[in-house]
Formats: structure tokens, C-alpha cells, sequence
């Protein structure tokens, strides 16, 4: 099998939701793997010969992810998102490039969002990724080759995981590890998806997103950067509009926390920092 698109979800009861996913392609001609996050007694059942079901009680996009991986059979595919719009032909537009890049394990792509389909974000010059291009890539436009990403045995972090420990940071977090193996990865600036809102803005502000980003920064580059990070980062949210002067030191309580929690994962001996 040459290709694959492996959707993350949670709590479904039927296969409805893909199509509005496959709506500019036709859904038979695509095999799909679901990882549906659910509880024992609510199950999804395929009715769809081309899709395989995997029911998971397992919480985290991660662990979603990762469960994907490892059912996956064929040499390349898609990560997806149950609200995502393929384009036409989106997989043979993967297929054409790894053509190209044989030796990668990674091909990121583009995607538009909103009513006027405007780029999601600044993506960076096509061509060969280093630590500071992976920064803008989001996981439904990552493609990868499956038989050198198993080889390399890198995952996702289940810390780093929509629903886990630090609530975000999921794909640079994995990339970044991926990066470090050297492992090869290139970015197209060619369209494969659609997504109606994909937006990091309100996340920014967030105590959330900044509990994360305090902890994803303490993971890469250590303790004292991480604390010089996030007086820069706080100046920055200020300066735009995040959140207001008089929220700075409430905010900065909440990334010190992530700082202080990424630590604590260290002397227990479940988390490697990646310096």
C-alpha cells in the first residue's frame, strides 16, 4: 500500500464526519485509518471496506497520533484532523514530491483558512527545513514517509499533547526531535487543505499557551533561557494586545508554573530535555 490518511478523533458514533473531509475527492479511493478517543461503553464500528477503525481510551492528540503510526501500513501518509477540508487530488500532490525527496521523512505542505482561503500562516521558503522553518508547521499539512519515520523510532511527545500534561507544542516538539536525529525534512509551498479556523492568537495569551510555551522553551534550551524567554514574551504579549499590563504578573505566576513543572518531570525521570 503506497498511501494513507490517518484521521484523529474523539467520541464518534459514525463515519458522517468524513464527508465533508473528502468532499472534492472521492472517499473510496483513499484508505483511511480513524482514531477515535472514546470511552468503553460508546465504540465506532467502520461500515466503509477502505476505512479501519481503532477505538482508544488513551487521552492526548499524541497518543492519537502515535496509535496511528503504529497501524499504519502503508509507505507514506497524512496526519488529518476530523475537520479538515482535503483539495482535489491532494495525495498525489504528496506522492509527486516524495517522488522528488526520496531521503525525506517529512514533507510539510501548505494550508488555507477562513471564507477567503487565505494562507493559514507565513510559511517558510520551499526547500530543505532547518529548527527555525519547522517553528510555523501544524500537523494537517505534515506528510511523512512511514518507513524511515518507524525506522528513526521518534514519536510525538505524549507531555507535549492537546489534552496532555502541557496543552500544545505537539508538532515542533516532534519535530525539533526528528530535526535532531537528522532526519531530513522539506517544506512545498504547494496547498493540500483547507481548515476553517486555525488561529494561534487567542492560545498566545493564554494561560494555557503560555504554561506550554514556558515549558517547551525550558525543554530546548534550558532553565535560565527559559525565564529570559518569558519576561521577552510577556513584553510581547503586552506590546500586541494579548493581555493587558495589569495581567503581567498573574501571567508570569502561570509560566513559571510550566517552567517549574517541565523541571519536576526531569527528577522523576519521565521527560529528556533536548538541548
Amino acid at each position: 500500500m503506497e498511501f494513507q490518511v490517518l484521521i484523529s478523533t474523539m467520541f464518534k458514533v459514525n463515519l458522517n464526519f468524513l464527508e465533508p473531509i473528502f468532499i472534492n475527492n472521492n472517499i473510496i479511493d483513499y484508505n483511511i485509518i480513524v482514531i477515535n478517543q472514546t470511552d468503553k461503553d460508546s465504540l465506532l464500528k467502520s461500515t466503509l471496506s477502505n476505512v479501519i477503525v481503532y477505538n482508544s481510551f488513551e487521552r492526548g492528540t499524541s497518543a492519537s497520533r502515535n496509535l496511528a503510526i503504529e497501524k499504519a501500513t502503508a509507505k507514506y501518509a497524512l496526519f488529518a484532523d476530523d475537520d479538515t477540508i482535503f483539495d482535489e487530488g491532494f495525495d498525489q500532490t504528496i506522492l509527486n514530491e516524495f517522488a522528488k525527496f526520496s531521503d525525506a521523512y517529512l514533507i510539510s505542505f501548505e494550508c488555507t483558512t477562513g471564507d477567503n482561503k487565505l494562507k493559514h500562516t507565513t510559511y517558510p521558503k520551499p526547500g530543505l527545513h532547518n529548527k527555525i522553518t519547522l517553528k510555523p508547521i501544524h500537523m494537517v499539512v505534515m506528510a511523512v514517509n512511514l518507513e524511515i519515520l518507524k525506522k528513526s523510532g521518534v514519536l510525538f511527545n505524549k507531555y507535549f499533547s492537546l489534552g496532555g500534561f502541557f496543552s500544545g507544542g505537539t508538532e515542533y516538539v516532534f519535530l525539533r526531535e526528528a530535526y535532531e536525529k537528522e532526519l531530513i525534512a522539506y517544506h512545498v509551498n504547494k496547498n493540500i487543505v483547507h481548515h476553517h479556523e486555525l488561529s494561534s492568537g487567542k492560545y498566545m495569551g493564554s494561560d494555557r499557551g503560555i504554561h506550554t510555551r514556558a515549558a517547551r522553551i525550558n525543554h530546548f534550551h534550558g532553565v535560565l533561557y527559559a525565564y529570559l524567554w518569558l519576561f521577552k514574551y510577556l513584553f510581547f504579549l503586552v506590546k500586541n494586545d494579548y493581555i493587558k499590563q495589569m495581567q503581567v504578573y498573574s501571567k508570569f505566576i502561570v509560566g513559571k508554573k510550566g517552567i517549574t513543572d517541565y523541571n519536576n518531570l526531569i527528577k522523576q525521570g519521565k521527560i529528556k530535555r533536548q538541548l
